[in-house]
């Protein structure tokens, strides 16, 4: 029994030994490669986006360490809209390859999203962290937000929607601070979400043009016009009804004058547009 015993504690005794020896030896291996691993890379990732950034003026996106390559692969979005992905030894610094691929514009946005939305494009960003573009589209009473891939040019994001619009009323109001006068016509811009308001004054007419839902100004134009005379009218009137003029009146509400006509026992009552000077309603009353 004894000398049985002393043969296991041998063998125990090699067997400790030798995981002893392969415990040693696989900390030394590990310790080899971790040093040919630290040996391998003498850039730091800053100074690895300081050379890539060397010949060109941008923003990077993304930094990646590829250990069995002992490489950094950096991605840039520069200033005049490229994509371009260097790659950057780990060891020396150098640069080992150069990839650039051109990213879309924001005039080939538009166009793109013009072709598949109707209405206007109110505003255009672009993210260079995840190259994307947000775009604002309205058409009508409807708001569209969409996000762009700026590499393919794809909407990859679309949330729509719906908008109210400003009362005629209010936009009237909003057209009036602007140029006193009266309102002579008001016309809404489905396509373009905008109201088209003409406002009359001492010969003067100003277009406006209202956003549909806020009331703020979009733009302003003006030019002089020749409105009709109280003579004017009576004599348009009488060209085609020829009798005796009862009444003349001007409406500068509505740029209207109304002229009334005797003529053969029948009043005819004809409106006539003080700026275009075209007759725009005719009534008849037997006396």
């Amino acid at each position: 029994m004894i000398k049985w015993a002393k043969v296991l504690s041998t063998s125990a005794l090699g067997t400790a030994i030798a995981f002893s020896s392969i415990t040693t030896s696989h900390a030394a291996e590990m310790k080899t490669a971790k040093a040919e691993t630290t040996e391998h890379v003498s850039i730091s990732q800053a100074q690895a986006k300081g050379i890539a950034l060397q010949d060109c003026d941008g923003t990077v996106t993304s930094t990646e360490f590829k250990q069995e390559s002992s490489m950094y692969v950096i991605t840039i979005v520069t200033n005049n809209l490229e994509q371009r992905i260097v790659e950057v030894s780990a060891s020396t610094g150098k640069v080992v390859k150069k990839q650039e691929v051109k990213l879309w514009t924001q005039p080939q946005v538009k166009e793109s999203i013009s072709k598949q939305y109707k209405g206007v494009i109110q505003s255009i960003t672009f993210n260079k962290e995840t190259r994307e573009y947000t775009l604002t589209v309205v058409y009508g009473e409807v708001e569209y937000t969409l996000t762009v891939d700026g590499l393919t040019g794809k909407v990859i994001h679309e949330n729509k929607k719906e908008l109210q619009l400003m009362p005629e009323q209010k936009i009237k109001e909003a057209a009036i601070k602007h140029y006193s006068g009266y309102v002579y016509s008001l016309e809404f811009k489905e396509s373009a979400s905008q109201y088209i308001a003409v406002i009359l004054k001492d010969g003067t007419q100003y277009t406006v043009t209202l956003d549909a839902f806020t009331g703020k100004v979009v733009n302003t134009s003006q030019q002089e016009v020749k409105l009709l005379t109280r003579q004017d009218a009576k004599d348009l009137a009488l060209a085609t009804y020829v009798g005796k003029v009862k009444m003349v009146e001007y409406d500068q509400n509505t740029a209207i004058f109304t002229v009334k006509i005797i003529k053969d026992n029948t009043e005819y009552t004809v409106r006539i547009d003080a700026v275009s000077g075209k007759i725009t309603y005719v009534k008849q009353d037997k006396l």
